[in-house]
This record gives C-alpha cells, structure tokens and sequence, in this order.
C-alpha cells in the first residue's frame, strides 16, 4: 500500500465518528427503484456501497443515472471514499442481461478450457459493467463442481477438475482487472461440494484440512496469486475445521486459513447475511458484530428485501448496522476491529482506478461486434458431443422432430427470480429453434403440452424420427428448476424411440449419469442464448465440431 495512501485514511479515521467508521464497513441491497432511500443511506448511516440488481435498474440509461447519483452523493461526505458498487455479473447469473454481453458462463468456460479466451470474456464483463458505473464484479465464482448434484453452483463454476478450476479462476481475475472493475472471488472456502442452498440452509461440507488443501482452497489461491480484490465467504459450516462457526463467522478459516496460510491482503465481503443460512441461525445485528469479529472486512445485507411479507426490511438494515454501533460502545466488538477493516477497505477505494466514475455512459461499449464475437467463439468451444454410440451425429439438417423437455412455466421463475439470477428474457429452447428456423432447418416440432400424449405407451401419434429433445438448466437463488421431470421426459422417449432420441443439453452434462440408456448426447454447458444458438449452428452444420469434442462412433 503506498505511503501517501495509507497516510490518508490514517489521518480520515480519526476524524471520523463511530457510526461513520461503521457504515462504511456495510453494502447493502434494496427494493425496486427506491434511488431516494439509497441516496438516504449514503447520507444517514454512512454506508460503503450497493449490491445492485436490474431491479434497481433495467435499462442501461437508468444504471448510469443510478450509479452517477449514489457516486455524487459519496462525495458530498467528509469522508469522500467512492463506493463500491456491486453487481453478480459472472455469466451465469447477470444484470441487464437484456443490454450486455453475459458470454456463456464459466462452465462453458471450463469446456473450451482456452485461459486466453477466458480472459477476453471477463473484460468484456469487466468493460461493459464499468460503462454502466459499476465498479465491482461479484465473480469469478471459485467454487469446483465437486458435487454434481449442488443445487446452486452448476454453470457458476469452471467445472470439475482443481487445477482447471484454478487456472480459470485466475484468468478471469486478471480479465476483470483489464476490464477495469475489481473482482471478488466466491464461495471461500468453497461451495461446489455442498448438496444444499445456503440461500435456504446451512450446509455443511464433511472435508478434513488436507482434502481442503488439495481440492477446494486451490482456485482460491490461485486468484490470490493473480491480485484478486475482495474474496466473498461461503455460509457453510467445515465441522473438521471449525465445529461450532460457519466460514463466515470463523477466526478460524478467515484469519488462519485465509490471511495467514493463504496471504491474502485484499477484502473480506460476507456473502448476504440475509440468506437463510444465516438467518435461520443468527440474529442480524449478531451475526454482523461475529463476521467482523472473525475477520470480514465489509458486511453485505443484499437479500432482505426479497422477503418483504417477513418485516420492514429498511428497519432491518437500520437495525442491523446500529446493533454492531451499540456492540462497540458495550465494549463487545473492540473498535480497533473496525480501525482496521476501515483501513483496508478505505485504502482499496482511495488507490483503485475502478472507483473513478465514467465521465459519461457510451452505448457503443455494450454488445459490440468485438464482444459478440467473443461471446459466441467462447460457446462454440465449448460445444462437446459426448455421446454417439449409434453414429446418429451429425444429424441431417432436415426431417426431425424437436421437442422441448422443460415446463415453458418454468421459466418465469427465470426471468422473475430476485433480480439476481439468469435472467434471460427467452428460455434457451426458444432461442435455439428461432435459430434452426432462421437457418433454414426443416423439423416437426411437438409442444411440450403434447409431449405427455406423444410419450405415452398406448400413444398412437406419429413422428418423423429422429426426435431431437432439448433440455435446459438454471442456477437459481432459493428455487429449483425442473431437471428431474426432464431427464424422465428423456428416459420415457428412450424407451419409447430408443437410438433414434438426440439429446441436446442447453445446460452442464451432470443429468447424464441418469441416462445411462441414452445413445446420442451434446452439450453447451450453458442456458444462455449464444450457446443456444452455437448449438443450433452445430446442428444445422454450419459449425463443424472438432474431432478431439467427439465421441467416434
């Protein structure tokens, strides 16, 4: 840390009072386009910054208003420090996802397996988020896919296999950071090997201190090595390490794992503290004056205000940052805890290009040529056929029958769920049979509503076969996706059509190992619409496939 920079924020902290040093030390999320009571938090309770979703703004004309004012109303404070202004855009999950280029998640990433390609799309990220005013990325998500059936992680992740976990890790760090945003690695010390949601649970992770070492702390290093920013906490309890804390609240695994084995200097942000993980278990205020205590340096409430029918969540949030004030005056919470959390956060704001505002918003920096581009290569590697044991692949281009194994339903909870999830204004089988049909593809196409019919054993509907059957996934905060009624969708046609079934997975391939009877299998590892439309090209043989991403026959 420079001199002159630290000089700085020694002399600010000292003439900052109590409720200012501890404000800063809170980012906080809140409902819909309530800009005026964001504006009120920055001047009343001091706060350091937002988690922000595109329910606080939809378009990106609305994002640069929003960010510009917050920005502007910072600087009116005797402690002038920028705020951090975060948003979960890691490809997976997204904001506006309307307006910029997601790419197609880091999964998808994992497949391609190319670090330069991986790096060029997290600075399209990084770029066009920084147009738009937000200087922090939530992501990359660190966490390794060590259980497939993690009901939250999936796509979010590099994959399965450490070192590529790591190495993508940190070349998204590095693509952040050229991006122009700084970077927050998550879940510490790793939520890929959990069965549950810590948005609706504690989960705990049965690893001893070695296996950790050899597994899950890895990516996390790796990040570290490559300058990551901030690192986010997993609320997950590790009995072998800590049997009475979770990660988030554990001297432990922050300031013994994390600081000192693991030399990280950065920022300690909590994942929301508004997750049932923690809410189930803790009280606000104590869980908050615990995370400090443990070695957080920021505390992110980001989640409240979904679960409106529950309380005023604004009381909450103004409870919660009062309750760690009066902790500090009780003699609880020592205040050279917060001294010090001040110092690291306030020195990052004050030394980081990141927190310069943009001068102005410049439409042409969202969705160029260049980043579609980018988009679209990174779907295109990371196509796999990795089934065709009845050399049914490449499929003829013309006389098939496609089908859509997800509920059309479903997707609501898609485009509807908390501001924070995928998102996507189509349902990727919408996406890819638009482009088969833009293409020149000539198929039958059995709606969902009749697939019950056509599935049936006494059915005496007839198809052209093959029949093409599209299955999709989505990571979403607290809900589930209908993945088993598809895989039953695809077993019932297997037994019905046999070889004569083509599975193509808009999604990661972890349904495979329920379908072990199914002959023909390509995957995206992705839901969103490039990769939809990768696989359309490849279907339509636009695309050709290398030999190494197939399967022979």
């Amino acid at each position: 840390m420079p001199q002159d920079t630290l000089k700085h924020v020694s002399t600010l902290i000292k003439h900052m009072s109590l409720a200012e040093k501890v404000g800063q030390l809170f980012v906080l999320g809140y409902a819909g386009k309530d800009t005026e009571y964001a504006k009120s938090l920055v001047r009343d309770l001091h706060v350091g910054g937002f988690y922000l979703t595109h329910d606080n703004a939809e378009t990106p004309e609305e994002a640069y208003a929003l960010t510009s004012q917050l920005d502007y109303e910072a600087h009116l404070r005797a402690c002038d420090a920028p705020l951090l202004l975060a948003v979960d855009q890691e490809g997976a999950w997204g904001v506006l996802v309307e307006h910029t280029t997601t790419g197609p998640g880091n999964l998808a990433l994992g497949s391609a397996d190319d670090l330069a390609l991986t790096k060029k799309m997290h600075q399209v990220l990084g770029r066009e988020i920084r147009a738009l005013g937000f200087n922090c990325i939530l992501g990359p998500c660190s966490d390794i896919n060590s259980n497939p059936k993690n009901p939250i992680i999936g796509v979010r992740s590099f994959g399965e296999k450490t070192e590529n976990v790591a190495a993508h890790a940190a070349a998204a760090v590095k693509g952040l950071h050229q991006g122009g945003v700084v970077s927050s690695a998550k879940h510490f010390p790793g939520h890929g090997d959990t069965g549950e949601d810590s948005h609706r649970l504690l989960p705990t992770v049965d690893k001893t201190w070695d296996q950790l070492q050899r597994s899950d702390l890895a990516p996390f290093q790796s990040t570290i090595d490559a300058g990551v920013d901030l690192i986010m906490t997993g609320h997950i309890l590790y009995p072998h390490i800590d049997p009475q804390n979770p990660a988030t609240l554990s001297k432990k695994i922050l300031q013994q794992i994390l600081r000192k084995k693991m030399g990280f200097t950065g920022l300690i942000i909590t994942d929301s503290m508004n997750m049932w993980a923690m809410r189930k278990n803790y009280a606000p205020a104590e869980a908050a004056v615990r995370a400090l205590a443990a070695g957080a340096d920021l505390i992110m409430l980001s989640e409240e205000h979904y679960e409106n029918q529950l309380g005023n969540y604004q009381e909450k949030q103004r409870e919660t940052i009062v309750g760690v004030i009066h902790a500090v005056e009780r003699g609880e919470l020592a205040e050279s805890i917060i001294d010090t959390a001040l110092t690291r956060v306030l020195s990052v704001k004050y030394k980081g290009e990141a927190f310069t505002h943009p001068s102005r918003f410049v439409r042409g920096a969202l969705q160029s040529g260049e980043h579609q581009n980018i988009a679209a290569e990174c779907a295109h590697k990371a196509l796999r056929v990795l089934r065709n044991h009845c050399g049914a692949w490449p499929l003829k281009r013309d006389g098939f029958t496609l089908a859509g194994a997800s509920n059309p339903a479903m997707h609501q909870l898609v485009t509807g769920t908390r501001g924070i999830g995928p998102n996507e204004p189509h349902a990727a089988y919408e996406v890819f049979r638009q482009e088969l049909q833009a293409r020149g593809c000539h198929f039958k196409e059995v709606r969902y509503e009749l697939l019950d019919t056509l599935l049936a054993e006494d059915s005496r509907v007839r198809i052209e076969l093959p029949l093409v059957i599209v299955t999709e996934d989505y990571p979403l905060p607290g809900l589930d996706y209908d993945g088993d009624q598809q895989a039953e969708i695809v077993r019932r046609a297997v037994a019905k059509f046999g070889d004569s079934v083509i599975v193509i997975a808009l999604r990661s391939d972890y349904e495979l190992a329920a379908l072990p009877a199914l002959s023909t299998y390509v995957c995206s590892y992705s839901s969103r619409a490039c990769s939809a439309r990768a696989a359309a090209q490849l279907l339509s043989q636009d695309l050709e496939i290398s030999a190494a991403n197939a399967e022979p026959a």
